[in-house]
């Protein structure tokens, strides 16, 4: 009897077959199919799975030459071939029916392997290819991100000469390759990837979707101050990312800690920040966002108006309880302060809004706290972080679209509890004017933007410009309290052995835009206190600087050198030291005391200067 012998051996592998002659041919009818084997650079496929490399040549036969030989052998492989491993010394054997392939001992080495466990994965791997169906794809169905680009295994014995396309090319492209395709998906929609090879069909389903955001992404924001506080530029990157980032309606946005710092006059600075974006019908996304903080060189204007809101302070119904217009490069200082003396929850907002075709830029240096049931420990908390802001100049600079509005105070309040916010507001560029408005109203159903923003100093961090709607739009009448040069110099003299120096904040009211009105305690009022200790004596003497509540239940917040001191809240006529002073002999001192008196506190206050034993 005839023998065909296919032999391929190295010192590292051999593949042999014998069999009859005339067998070649029945094995594919007797047995149903054989197996579909190719070769490409040095690795075997059998039904299109990759089983096996080749590393090294053989008597100068290449591994690609090595493979191919192999593959062809392999051919007539067939699901019923059993695929064992018999070790033989130094070499073992892996049999697939009839086929036998040596693996010696260097193929091992030169492969980073055992000998036994690279004969077993060989095995495991023809056998697991042996045995699948003619088409396979790697999985049921896909579901993908817009932009993706996906590898799924596509294997079986008709797999290699199979035409693979794509039932919409404009939701998905299909690209096969060796042992697997490469999806990408284009468009937002639904597709089957189809493969066909002669009378068989497998489809693949792919449904293609949004992501929540695309990363990375860059983000810019304007800040001023000399230098702008760490503060300040925290917020301006939170804000951006909240509000500024490109993301699917109604996604999530959350980042990574990170930490801020003081930012010099005209200084730039990059902050890269992990953040994620998840929403409803849409694949979450993470990435870096750059945001690029510029911190604007700006000349340090004076406020020419104080616009005061509290009037009424209680509010007991739903209205609006201040209004006015904000024109270019007039800044302002805004005070709203109000409690809610209904029965019900109520919103308190307070809100810039362009009714313009252009943009308008607006630099907005806030300070914002509430609830608070204590009015007085509201106006506190206001009061700190104004000075802090006044003190650098520190602030941001917020784009409000054409026909938008953004909230620059959000709260909601329940009965009893109070708003205090104290706010300077510049138009830097844009429209000819802005409608700020205060209002109470009712309370409704909030998203969890809208949500965050009611605990927020800043709201406009927590939510986008919105477009301004019927109730923005509706007519207002321009409030009576507005105060020019809402700003009051004071002197505080004292010369140890002589009269107390004294000087009594917010005695006199300044008078209001018309002048039918009085800002009775000057409250939003900045007063600065030229102070001047001297000591004529021999000895040194102790010198403190007393706050009164002269007129009721109030407190104190003191800026001196650079330092705030807040004093505790004190009853009618109590007293506390805020400073003490020591003076050399024939020695003086002179220092500035920047103060502004406490919304919901009583006033006036009295401040003096004079000896510590006084009080004794």
């Amino acid at each position: 009897m005839n023998l065909n012998w296919y032999s391929l051996g190295s010192s590292m592998s051999l593949i042999s077959v014998r069999l009859p002659a005339f067998c070649l041919v029945l094995i594919t009818a007797c047995l149903g199919y054989s197996a579909e084997s190719h070769a490409t650079s040095g690795v075997v496929f059998v039904n299109n799975v990759p089983v096996l490399k080749i590393l090294s040549s053989f008597k100068g036969i290449s591994p690609d030459a090595q493979a191919s030989a192999m593959s062809k052998a392999l051919r007539l492989a067939t699901p019923e071939d059993t695929v064992k491993v018999v070790p033989t010394g130094k070499i073992v054997i892996v049999k697939v029916g009839s086929l036998t392939i040596r693996v010696q001992e260097d193929e091992a080495v030169r492969q980073g392997k055992p000998l036994l466990t690279l004969a077993d994965s060989w095995a495991k791997n023809l056998q697991d290819a042996l045995t699948l169906p003619e088409i396979k794809f790697g999985d049921p169905d896909l579901l993908l991100p817009l932009g993706a680009v996906k590898s799924t295994s596509f294997v079986g014995s008709l797999a290699f000469q199979s035409i693979v396309t794509s039932s919409n090319p404009s939701v998905i492209s299909v690209t096969k390759g060796e042992g697997q395709i490469k999806l990408k998906s284009i468009g937002v929609g639904d597709a089957d990837v189809i493969a066909e090879a002669g009378n068989v069909t497998r489809r693949l389903s792919v449904r293609v979707r949004n992501v929540a955001a695309m990363f990375p992404q860059a983000l810019s924001v304007e800040v001023v101050g000399n230098p702008v506080n760490g503060s300040t530029v925290a917020g301006a990157i939170e804000g951006a990312i909240r509000t500024k980032l490109e993301v699917a309606n109604g996604a999530k946005v959350t980042f990574a800690p990170f930490r801020s710092e003081a930012l010099g006059l005209g200084k730039t600075k990059t902050y890269s920040i992990w953040t994620k974006a998840d929403a409803a019908g849409t694949f979450p996304a993470g990435g870096f966002v750059d945001v690029k903080v510029s911190n604007l060189p700006m000349e340090r204007k004076r406020v020419i108006s104080l616009w005061y809101s509290n009037m009424p302070e209680s509010i007991k119904q739903i209205g609006n309880v201040f209004s006015s217009e904000l024109k270019p490069q007039t800044p302002i200082r805004f005070l709203y302060h109000h409690i809610n003396a209904s029965s019900q929850p109520m919103l308190f907002r307070v809100e810039a809004i362009n009714d313009s075709d252009s943009p308008a830029r607006v630099l907005i240096q806030s300070a914002d706290t509430g609830p608070d049931r204590n009015p007085v420990a509201a106006g506190m908390g206001v009061a700190v972080q104004f000075l802090k802001y006044w003190s650098t100049q520190s602030g941001e600079i917020v784009t409000v679209p054409a026909r938008s509005t953004i909230p620059i105070s959000f709260r909601r309040l329940s009965p009893t509890e109070s708003v205090s916010g104290l706010c300077t507001l510049n138009l830097i560029s844009g429209p000819t004017d802005m409608q700020v408005r205060a209002d109470a109203l009712p309370p409704f159903d909030l998203n969890e933007n809208w949500y965050n923003a009611t605990f927020s100093h800043s709201p406009w961090h927590a939510v986008a410009p919105k477009a301004i709607d019927d109730y923005d739009r509706s007519t207002f009448e321009k409030s009576d309290h507005i105060y020019p040069n809402p700003y009051k110099v004071e002197e505080l003299n004292y010369s140890v052995g002589g009269r107390f120096g004294s000087v009594m904040i917010g005695q006199k009211p300044i008078s209001g835009e018309d002048h039918t009105n009085n800002l009775d305690g000057n409250y939003g009022v900045l007063y600065t206190i030229h102070t001047t200790l001297k000591n004529p004596t021999s000895s040194t003497a102790e010198v403190e600087i007393l706050l009164e509540s002269s007129a009721g239940y109030t407190g104190g917040l003191f800026l001196i050198n650079g330092q705030l001191i807040q004093t505790p809240y004190l009853g009618p006529k109590a007293t506390h030291r805020v400073l003490k002073v020591s003076i050399g002999p024939g020695a003086s001192k002179s220092f500035d005391i920047v103060t502004v008196p406490i919304s919901g506190g009583a006033y006036p206050v009295t401040v003096t200067a004079r000896p510590i034993d006084a009080g004794k």
